[in-house]
């Protein structure tokens, strides 16, 4: 028979087992109470991102391989219509494409889509509408260019440094050679990874792009510009996003932070286009066009 300080001793014990069961259960519970608390934070987190984006960016854009959502001031410019080719034409002219940006006095390679924004600006102490423009280039039609009479052949890999002389050149601008600038930096190329760190970096893959903020060096406009462009490097394919704007933009419009948003969701495909059979690019287009009013 057990002696009565043993039925103590057994009592407590079970009461010490029973006591640790609890505490185990209650840190079991815990630890799953945080992991849905971290859950839910997170959940909370990327459906504010999403809002964000749904708030201040558009409808998603497509075109050529590449997809983009611009900030909401700007609306799409739509391109030229097609023009309708008879059968007894044996020459067509080059189509005029009215998205080009004629007010730099310039027309620019591989445009693919065009958006322009009425912004507020500032003009002798009061704020006036201005219009801001937003551009996506590629070296998307040089794929498909057959080569010309005398057999000579553009070579699409050659896109950027083509695109970046042109619009250098029409501004007055030198850009050093290298990427060792900053953002605050003109003129000096600089890297720009997109999205830049946490916690836009959890809901979106970050990108590598190289950036210039460009000021032009000679007046192009009765309005003073800037400009923000970003280049987007592939093996083959090259995009560049160009944004034009007032230099005196009023600070509410938050371009600059809604381009850098706007980038988040740009994608693009490496993969070149494929020329069927006696396919031609279109030929470069006129240089009439709307001048702006900046």
């Amino acid at each position: 028979m057990l002696r009565t300080h043993e039925l103590v001793e057994m009592k407590y014990q079970g009461r010490c087992r029973g006591l640790l069961l609890t505490l185990l259960g209650c840190l079991t519970v815990g630890c799953g109470a945080e992991t849905y608390q971290k859950r839910l934070a997170e959940t909370s987190e990327y459906f504010e991102y999403k809002d964000r984006i749904n708030r201040e960016l558009g409808a998603e854009w497509r075109g050529q391989g590449i997809s983009l959502q611009v900030p909401k001031q700007f609306q799409l410019i739509p391109p030229p219509a097609t023009p309708v080719v008879e059968e007894e034409e044996t020459f067509q002219p080059p189509t005029e494409d009215h998205r080009q940006p004629h007010y730099l006095g310039i027309e620019l390679p591989g445009l693919v889509g065009a958006w322009k924004a009425n912004v507020q600006a500032d003009a002798g102490g009061s704020e006036q509408g201005r219009t801001a423009y937003l551009y996506v280039f590629s070296n998307y039609e040089l794929y498909l260019q057959p080569p010309d009479g005398s057999g000579f052949s553009v070579d699409p890999t050659t896109f950027m440094s083509d695109f970046e002389r042109q619009i250098t050149g029409a501004i007055g601008v030198f850009l050093p050679e290298g990427d060792t600038g900053t953002g605050a930096q003109k003129n000096i190329r600089y890297r720009e990874t997109i999205p830049g760190g946490l916690p836009n970096s959890k809901f979106r893959p970050s990108k590598e792009f190289t950036a210039v903020a460009l000021s032009p060096e000679i007046a192009i406009s009765h309005v003073p510009l800037e400009m923000q462009l970003y280049e987007w490097m592939g093996s083959k394919m090259q995009v560049a996003v160009l944004m034009v704007y007032p230099a005196s933009v009023s600070p509410q419009e938050d371009l600059q932070e809604r381009l850098m948003l706007a980038m988040e969701t740009f994608a693009a495909s490496d993969q070149s286009p494929k020329v069927s059979g006696s396919a031609s690019g279109r030929g470069p287009s006129g240089r009439s066009g709307p001048r702006g009013n900046f």
